[in-house]
């Protein structure tokens, strides 16, 4: 123990007509100006395609098949939907119907716009540890079982962003008049481009919170990077922070989680159809290109969503080794939370820009997506349903929704993702004891 199968992951490939490889381009660039812009622009723009293709994925997998000989049930159920979906569907918000999402028995049905409330006192007694808590998907949640009564613990990425999110929290619950206790409210520093720092976690929450266990553990932290970037460590930045990091604090929380019912809710995303073989262009884990060593995907789009499948993979492996070690009370899920305007958008060639064409696709994509407040409501949900509905959770992944999702078969490859906890102990020295 250490301390939309419509071939969207082919896109650099097969949509692109001119096959960019951006390392060639950049040399041939060296020599010509002209070159030069015109790369900056293709990439700019296939990187504006890649972000609005997980606006339009759901309608667009929809219309497709409408288009290509559906049966009549099939045309009449899409356009019901479509119709039921109202203006959400007009701006291309994704949409619950063309994921192969199931209900669960007492999912919440909204449209865009509402928010999941926990009952109040409901969390009273629980213990939350929430990472990537300083803003965006992170500091809602706590926000909001903080509300509910639970004892939460942030993980910031500073110190100085640890005291401004337990202000904000505090803020949250005074604006509303809502009794709190201080010793409910933590933050503790992680970077998660330092594993040294991932590695301390456990006994700096020790000290922290005593032997107080551990009711909910959600790996809320994300990163996106335009260009390939290694950590100290020697790592992809996206890798390490997105999937080696978490791995690497789940295993050493482990051990802390409350025995008589305990979750891990992995934040992952729809992007993980951006995932392929570099060598094939297949969807699925590219277990030699984990590091963006082979290929990295035009502004990082291919690498987040490798990591995103690493989220759904490891989620899956880690209940199916609890359930084969008894440990009935552990349940994993991971989600999609749909597209939302947090901070993630500010490395990607969709954030706020006063420049032209640029400053208006940013200006519509923003106005035409999820708030933090409904990006948070199915990781709030799966962290906060009742126990005895937990059986229904385990090893699964949602949607925005709160629906349950059946994803594709290589999403659910059960050799990559044994194969890739392994690789995960390794490089990061952390064996992890499912015990």
């Amino acid at each position: 123990m250490c301390g939309a199968h419509v071939g969207l992951t082919h896109l650099q490939h097969d949509i692109c007509p001119l096959k960019l490889n951006p390392y060639v381009v950049g040399h041939s660039s060296i020599y010509c100006p002209v070159l030069q812009i015109v790369k900056r622009y293709i990439v700019s723009m296939y990187s504006l395609y890649c972000s609005l293709v997980l606006l339009t994925f759901p309608i667009v997998s929809c219309a497709w098949s409408f288009s290509s000989g559906g049966t009549s049930s099939d045309r009449r159920i899409f356009l019901e939907n479509t119709a039921k979906q109202g203006s959400a569907a007009v701006v291309l918000i994704g949409t619950s119907f063309a994921d192969n999402a199931e209900a669960t028995t007492d999912s919440w049905s909204h449209d865009k716009g509402s928010v999941y409330n926990i009952p109040p006192g409901s969390l009273s007694g629980q213990v939350h540890v929430i990472t990537g808590a300083s803003s965006g998907l992170g500091l809602e949640s706590s926000k909001r079982l903080a509300t509910a009564g639970a004892t939460i613990v942030m993980t910031t990425r500073t110190a100085e962003k640890a005291e401004i999110a337990k202000k904000q929290v505090e803020s949250y619950l005074s604006d509303r008049s809502i009794a709190y206790n201080k010793d409910t409210i933590h933050a503790i520093p992680i970077n998660f481009d330092n594993l040294e720092e991932v590695r301390s976690f456990p006994e700096r929450y020790r000290k922290e919170m005593g032997d107080r266990k551990i009711d909910v553990l959600m790996n809320n932290v994300g990163r996106i990077n335009q260009k390939r970037e290694l950590t100290n460590d020697g790592f992809e930045k996206t890798f390490q922070s997105n999937h080696l990091g978490s791995f690497m604090l789940t295993a050493g929380l482990f051990q802390m989680l409350n025995r008589d019912g305990a979750r891990i809710v992995n934040v992952a995303s729809r992007a993980h159809q951006f995932a392929k073989d570099s060598s094939t262009g297949k969807q699925g884990l590219d277990m030699s290109n984990l590091q963006g060593e082979l290929s990295y995907g035009l502004d990082g789009w291919e690498a987040y969503g490798q990591t995103k499948l690493e989220n759904i993979l490891f989620t899956e492996e880690l209940q199916r080794r609890a359930d084969a070690a008894g440990l009935g009370w552990l349940t994993v899920s991971s989600l999609h939370p749909g597209v939302v305007g947090t901070e993630l958008w500010n490395n990607t060639a969709l954030a706020k820009s006063n420049n032209g064409l640029r400053s208006i696709i940013s200006n519509l994509f923003f106005k035409n997506i999820l708030t933090n407040e409904e990006g948070a409501n199915t990781q709030l949900y799966l962290a906060t349903t009742p126990m005895q509905q937990r059986d229904m959770f385990k090893g699964q992944y949602f949607n925005e929704y709160g629906n349950r999702v059946d994803l594709d078969p290589f999403a659910r490859d059960e050799s990559k993702a044994k194969e890739l906890w392994e690789v995960s102990e390794r490089l990061s020295s952390c064996k992890f004891n499912v015990e």
